[in-house]
Order: structure tokens, then C-alpha cells, then sequence
């Protein structure tokens, strides 16, 4: 058991926490395996068949940028609502539904050719959002609300910080196993085989998150004490509280919006650079697989130490610099540019570098000699920033699990990725189009751009004082208010009650 503890981060903790840790150290990992399997070529499985044809998925991605953005304006729309019933009803039903969606999405995808009606996947993608707006804050206001009360010991979370490093590091080796073996079954059967698979491991890992993820007796008390459920005066004030909380204290404003927005040009990088590229450089599924598995391999070292090495940074100092720093942040992104500008993807080459599975005929890796310069260093630049972006994580966590009450969480952890969102809508449709006119780099730069303008509001926000919560871990939404914003708070809070009362 002690080795279990100090495996896990946790020395100090009880068997509540010792449950809820080894289930979200089951759950995390499996979810990894279940989505990552088909994340290499799944942007270019789309594209091409919007494209063309097999290897025709520049043509495409155009067309990947306007699913891409329904995909995130229904994620938007449905996102704070389903945080909101989350913290209403529980998170189990929440993210169950949500791996259910996803099984779907798979399957309906795996149907995909060249024939297929742009509408079909425009209402795939409207799926995928539906689903993402099920999960994102869900695992995590599930954790913290549980993990507040059974370890009220951890004032500083620090302890806290060290748990999510290790889980960053678990799930971050069973991503990068998950890679090679994806891409090689969609070489040895197809990629549309894959998504099935998918699709059903999805559906019998709704069944066992159903199972598992359950609150303490304590939480589902304090859920009760605080209206129960299902009551919809309830769900309104929850869905209520969350915005007003975000506006009413400009520490959780500034550092939210800014971290949202300096991490929202991931989305733009993952859904519309990242695969193109890589298969510029690198041309096969089973190459660009295999090129990530070696980025992942320094990223397991990174996730477990980011949350042990956390411990001796200052958040409000450390914060802003390590966002800069981090991959997908500023310096990342002009680094990438000047790559791309300096070191272009051969179009044709003669010298043709191959490097087989072994004993087999499958190309492991195929690329040209001249783009190797390039790939070393996109190698480089991964590794050397991939350790700041696990640190800003940890810190900013540590930061909001003492600043957010537990009733709105949900709500709230679901309310900044529709930030994230709501500012990558406009970044991916005009880089959607203007990637093919204006180049990869110009793009690049942008993104670094926009993440630059994130640290600065992060930066900002810093220099107020953060809210004290009443005391109670489930609170109501009340916190303690700096003199200088509680005026401020007491007018956003009558215009959202002025809404309510017109509707």
C-alpha cells in the first residue's frame, strides 16, 4: 500500500483517495488507448476524401476547417449547459454519454469514401462536438470535487501536483504505445477498420466509467443539502453561477480568458497543421506514427517530472513564463516558422531513406535524405519545450481547485474550454482557407501570436487578489471579494438576474 501511495504521489493519502486515484489511473489510461489509436491519420482520412483521393488531402483541408468549426460552435453551445447538468445530476451520467457519443462518431466515420455527402460528415462532426461538450471538465471536477473532500490535509496541493504528473506520465506512455500498433492495423486492415474498433471500445468503456466513476457519500450530501436534483431551478442557478462567478472576480476572469487563449492555437496546430506537415515531411501513416512515438517517449520523463519539479515554482512568477515557453506557445511557434522557412519538405528526391518493421514489409519509416535536418530539428523543438507546457498545467491546477467552488466546477472546468474554443473558431476558419496562400510559416507565426496575447491577460490577471471561498468546499458561489471588486461582482450578478427574469 505504501508503495502504492508513493507510486501515485499521494504519501499522506486515505483509502478515499487511494480509491479515486487508482480509478482515475484505470479510466485516464484506457480512455488514451481507446482515442489514440486513430489520431495520426484521421485528419488526412478526412481530408483526402474531401480532397479527392488518396494523397490529395491539401485539397481538403479547406473544407476540414469549416467541420472543424461546427464541430467546435456545437461544442460551444452545448459545452457550459452539459458542465452545468454535470454538477446538477453527477459526472458519471455526464461522461458516460459522452464516450457513448464518441462510439457513434467513430463508427459513422469509418463509412466515410470519396462519395460521401458533405453533409454527412458536417453531422459527424456536429456529433464529435456533442461529445466533447459531455467530457471536457467532467473527469476533472469529478476528481477535485471528491479529492477536496477526502484530503483536506493538502493545503498547499502539492501532493495534488506530484498525482497529476504521475497521471500525466501514465497516460502519456499508454498514448505513445498506442500509436505504432493504430497505425500498423490500419496498414494491415484499413483505417476505416480502426474506427470501428474504436467505436466499439468506446460503448463498453461508457459501461465501466458508469460503473466506477461514483461520488463519496460527503459530495452527494452536499449535492442534496444544495437543492438536489433533478430540480431545474437548480440546473438554472448552477448554469447561472458559473458565468457570473468567471465575471465577478477579475483573478479567475484574466487568468481563465488568457490561459484559454493561449492555448487555443493547440486547437488550430491539432486540427490543422500538425498531420499535414508531419506527412510532408514524413509521407506514411506508419512514418508519422512512428516519428510521434519518439516525441511522446520524452514526453512520459516530462509528465511525471513536471508535476514533482512544479513543487518549486511560484505559480503568479512562473505561470506566464513557462506559457511562453511551452509547446504550442509563442517560442514554439516561431521556432516551427523558421523551420519551414529554412528547411522546406523536399517535394521529389531520389535519395529515399526506408526503414522496415521487423521482419516484415511494413515501411516503418520512409522519408528523403534532405528532409532528415528538418525532422532533427522538429525533434528538437519538441523535446526541449515539452516540459513548460505539464508545468503551467500543474500550477494553474493548483491555482483553481482553491479558487472555484465545488457546486459550480463542472460548470466552470467546462465553461474554459468553450472559451479555448470560441477563440480558435475564427483562427481555424481563415487559417483553414489561407494555409494554402499564405504557407505554413505565416501560419505559424500567427498562432505564436495569439498565444502571446493569452500570457499577457494571464500576466494581468496576477496582479489582482484571488477570491477566498467561504470556507464550505461545497460553496454556493460566494467567495470573499477584494474591496475594489465587489461592486463590480454585485452588477454582473443583477444583469444575469435581469435576464432571467425577461426570459
Amino acid at each position: 500500500m505504501s508503495r502504492m501511495k508513493s507510486f501515485l504521489g499521494l504519501p499522506d493519502a486515505t483509502d478515499k483517495v487511494l480509491r479515486l486515484a487508482k480509478i482515475m489511473g484505470i479510466l485516464g489510461p484506457l480512455a488514451n488507448v481507446i482515442f489514440t489509436l486513430s489520431t495520426t491519420f484521421f485528419v488526412i482520412f478526412v481530408a483526402e476524401a474531401l480532397g479527392g483521393g488518396p494523397g490529395m488531402y491539401l485539397q481538403g483541408m479547406g473544407l476540414v476547417g469549416t467541420l472543424v468549426v461546427v464541430q467546435m460552435v456545437v461544442q460551444i453551445l452545448l459545452d457550459y449547459p452539459t458542465g452545468a447538468i454535470g454538477d446538477w445530476i453527477g459526472q458519471r451520467y455526464i461522461i458516460a454519454g459522452a464516450q457513448i457519443s464518441y462510439g457513434i462518431a467513430f463508427l459513422l466515420i469509418s463509412f466515410v469514401t470519396v462519395d460521401s455527402p458533405y453533409i454527412y460528415l458536417v453531422g459527424v462532426y456536429a456529433l464529435m462536438g456533442f461529445a466533447q461538450s459531455q467530457s471536457s471538465g467532467a473527469w476533472g471536477a469529478w476528481f477535485d470535487n471528491n479529492y477536496r473532500v477526502a484530503m483536506p490535509g493538502d493545503t498547499d496541493r502539492k501532493q495534488y501536483g506530484v498525482f497529476w504528473g504521475r497521471m500525466g506520465m501514465m497516460m502519456q506512455i499508454i498514448a505513445t504505445a498506442s500509436l505504432i500498433p493504430g497505425s500498423i492495423l490500419a496498414v494491415v486492415f484499413s483505417r476505416a477498420w480502426v474506427f470501428q474498433l474504436q467505436g466499439v471500445l468506446a460503448f463498453v468503456f461508457a459501461m465501466a466509467v458508469f460503473r466506477l466513476v461514483r461520488d463519496f457519500p460527503e459530495v452527494e450530501e452536499a449535492r442534496a443539502q444544495n437543492g438536489g436534483r433533478p430540480d431545474m431551478g437548480e440546473y438554472v442557478s448552477i448554469l447561472k453561477g458559473g458565468v457570473t462567478y468567471l465575471f465577478r472576480h477579475a483573478f479567475v476572469r484574466y487568468i481563465a480568458i488568457g490561459t484559454m487563449l493561449a492555448v487555443s492555437s493547440i486547437m488550430v496546430w491539432g486540427n490543422l497543421i500538425l498531420f499535414p506537415m508531419y506527412y510532408l515531411y514524413l509521407i506514411t501513416d506508419v512514418g508519422v506514427a512512428s516519428f510521434r512515438t519518439l516525441l511522446f517517449i520524452p514526453g512520459i520523463f516530462s509528465q511525471e517530472r513536471s508535476g514533482v519539479w512544479s513543487r518549486r515554482f511560484e505559480p503568479k512568477k512562473w505561470i506566464p513564463r513557462f506559457r511562453l515557453m511551452q509547446t504550442c506557445g509563442f517560442i514554439f511557434f516561431w521556432v516551427f516558422a523558421a523551420i519551414m522557412t529554412f528547411f522546406p519538405p523536399a517535394a521529389s528526391s531520389t535519395n529515399i531513406l526506408t526503414l522496415y518493421w521487423p521482419f516484415s514489409s511494413i515501411e516503418l519509416l520512409t522519408l528523403p535524405v534532405e528532409n532528415i535536418v528538418p525532422i532533427a530539428l522538429i525533434f528538437t523543438t519538441f523535446v526541449s519545450t515539452s516540459f513548460f507546457g505539464g508545468f503551467a498545467e500543474i500550477l494553474t491546477q493548483r491555482v483553481l481547485i482553491d479558487v472555484i467552488p465545488n457546486r459550480i466546477r463542472n460548470s466552470m472546468y467546462s465553461l474554459f474550454p468553450t472559451l479555448a474554443t470560441l477563440f480558435a473558431i475564427p483562427q481555424i476558419a481563415l487559417f483553414g482557407w489561407l494555409i494554402t496562400i499564405i504557407g505554413f510559416p505565416m501560419t505559424l507565426a500567427s498562432c505564436g501570436v495569439v498565444s502571446f496575447m493569452g500570457v499577457m491577460l494571464i500576466i494581468y490577471g496576477f496582479r489582482h487578489e484571488a477570491p477566498e471561498l467561504d470556507g464550505e468546499t461545497w460553496a454556493n458561489g460566494n467567495a470573499v471579494l477584494p474591496p475594489e471588486e465587489a461592486a463590480a461582482g454585485g452588477a454582473v450578478e443583477e444583469f444575469v438576474e435581469g435576464i432571467q427574469q425577461e426570459d
